[in-house]
């Protein structure tokens, strides 16, 4: 038995303008509940001592095993954490606003390419962020250690080169959909 949709559901017969919006319209979603449960989870991070121990091994490795973690400490890692974190959320926001502009068919506009501009710079910080996080990380917890059992770590992993990379494609393709907008801009005026 064959079924026949109305062209707008039927996605083999939706224009590439309804597949975009509808793609759009759960890439907001799912980056609405990825902000949610970033904002969540390591948020418990920071007050279940196991959990923060964990996000200390996976920033650190071996080292973050040797490190304290009191109460206190916890609080440290929460306030070195915040500026990775705040500039990860903030370009997930901007990428949610952006798919937001698409699912309302406003592609190539300025603000899309502004949005997608941020969101991009905010993937390229995450490349030092990373490395940075772990040396302040280290630093700041083996501080009240005795002299020769302090810590000065230095890392730099395939992510954060990738980060950086695709940051800055991110960033030069948004630089592209600017002057695309500003040449069909010019292109309108003299219609």
């Amino acid at each position: 038995m064959s079924r026949s949709y109305p062209a707008s559901l039927d996605p083999a017969l939706a224009s590439p303008q309804e597949r975009l919006a509808r793609l759009s319209r759960r890439m907001e979603w799912v980056t609405t509940v990825g902000i949610v449960l970033i904002v969540v989870l390591v948020g418990l991070a920071f007050v279940i001592p196991d959990w923060s121990r964990n996000l200390l091994l996976s920033r650190l490795g071996a080292t973050g095993a040797k490190l304290p973690l009191g109460p206190s400490d916890q609080i440290v890692l929460a306030m070195i954490y915040a500026v990775p974190l705040g500039i990860m959320i903030w370009g997930l926001w901007q990428v949610r606003a952006l798919f937001r502009d698409f699912a309302a068919g406003h592609v190539f506009t300025g603000d899309a390419a502004q949005r997608l501009r941020l969101f991009g710079l905010s993937v390229l910080l995450q490349g030092p962020l990373g490395p940075l996080t772990a040396t302040v990380l280290a630093l700041v917890l083996s501080l009240g250690n005795p002299p020769g059992q302090r810590y000065l770590v230095l890392t730099f992993s395939i992510n954060d080169y990738v980060a950086l990379i695709v940051g800055g494609v991110l960033i030069a393709i948004a630089a592209v959909m600017r002057e695309a907008v500003r040449l069909a801009d010019e292109n309108a005026a003299f219609v």
